[in-house]
């Protein structure tokens, strides 16, 4: 008898210009059922599988990247036109190049997860984003903001932690 193993990754990227492009791969695999019973075995079969589907959304998504870069760090964000305090007013960014910074409800919604997480302060968090992102918490992008929200929910809900 056979069993089915099913592995997806979905992925989506932010563009310049508020655009975003996205991708997904879904690998179904057919194996025989006495890989059950060799647990290294059988995961060893699901992490290929992962890998395979990681790389084609990464090459899919390459293709929509302005610089073509697949193997941008989170610590090296793309540059970006414009800059977006969280008082939603445009700036320049003195850094010498301009980049979208969370909005204020984003940055809004992550003070309230973080109040909700015992043991959580804002060094901490901003720790955290520094190490993750390369900016402290006021100074990430949407896409990042977005990253941590998930982030902090599952530290919430106990499936992960904020160190």
């Amino acid at each position: 008898m056979t069993i089915k193993i099913n592995v997806g990754v979905n992925k989506k990227i932010g563009l310049p210009d508020y655009g975003s492009a996205g991708s997904h791969c879904n690998i179904e695999i057919e194996a025989d059922n006495s890989i059950l019973d060799n647990a290294d075995q059988f995961l060893q079969r699901v992490q290929d599988a992962y890998e395979v589907a990681r790389m084609s959304v990464e090459e899919e998504l390459s293709h929509h990247r302005p610089s073509g870069n697949t193997a941008q760090s989170r610590a090296e964000p793309q540059p970006q036109r414009q800059e977006y305090r969280n008082d939603n007013s445009r700036s320049d960014n003195n850094s010498g190049g301009n980049r979208y910074i969370a909005s204020a409800k984003q940055q809004q919604f992550i003070a309230s997860l973080v109040k909700g997480i015992k043991g959580l302060d804002w060094r901490t968090l901003d720790k955290y984003c520094n190490s993750k992102f390369g900016y402290n918490t006021s100074q990430i992008s949407p896409k990042q903001a977005s990253e941590l929200i998930d982030d902090l929910r599952a530290a919430k809900e106990g499936r992960g932690t904020i160190a």
